[in-house]
């Protein structure tokens, strides 16, 4: 079983869990001291340690052995609109963080539909998958902001819509850049010509329409592969 420990850092030579896993290490796993367990620091950083004070609420640990990991991708970075069903960013944020992508940005734009977010919740589930799928850097999960103002902090890119145009296939991208994903109701004709004219080159991600949450994991896929 792997343990989260964010500020866990190659210099440590004893950590002490969080609440949360040191609950979940010692109540529900029932690991005693002399157990060896696997933590994470979501920054390249796996240790292997032994629990040296099982306590249910600060599990100690001493550090046995210690590896960094470096990144195995390049920065893959969505900006997504936020779809209407909040599983379904779940869902997304999911597979994405098994896949190793680096940074999802949420955007709020004129079709949008929900413009909030549960930071906490999405924070969990990302660790969570990251946990389970042996990933050893977590993503960032940014705030939502307008869709001009991310464009004015990365004016380029690649931008995914469903109007007919005259685009790059995603298969073909030769550089790590941001990829914008639209809501439901896709990007207005006024964004997607300020994202053209900021820099960003307009792609296909597939022949098919596809909700918001299933062209970002496409995205993911074909960034991942670059």
């Amino acid at each position: 079983m792997i343990f989260y420990a964010p500020d866990c850092t190659m210099q440590h030579s004893e950590y002490t869990l969080s609440e949360l896993e040191s609950k979940h290490c010692i109540k529900v796993l029932r690991k005693v001291n002399g157990d060896r367990i696997e933590l994470v620091n979501g920054k390249g950083g796996q240790f292997i340690c032994e629990i040296i004070d099982h306590h249910f609420k600060k599990c100690r640990v001493k550090i046995i052995e210690r590896t960094y990991h470096e990144p195995q991708n390049k920065a893959l970075h969505i900006a997504m609109a936020i779809p209407k069903s909040s599983d379904r960013l779940e869902w997304f944020l999911e597979k994405a963080t098994e896949l190793g992508f680096s940074k999802l940005s949420l955007i709020n734009c004129t079709n949008s539909e929900r413009k909030s977010i549960n930071q906490k919740r999405l924070e969990k589930i990302a660790i969570s998958a990251l946990k389970q799928s042996k990933r050893y850097y977590l993503p960032t999960i940014e705030t939502p902001v307008p869709f001009l103002t991310f464009i004015k902090k990365e004016p380029n890119g690649y931008i995914g819509h469903c109007y007919e145009a005259k685009k790059k296939h995603a298969k073909t991208i030769s550089q790590v850049a941001p990829i914008l994903i639209g809501p439901e109701g896709d990007f207005s004709l006024k964004e997607i010509e300020n994202a053209k004219s900021s820099g960003y080159i307009e792609i296909e991600l597939s022949k098919n329409r596809l909700r918001t949450e299933t062209a970002a994991l496409c995205a993911v896929f074909y960034l991942s592969n670059v």
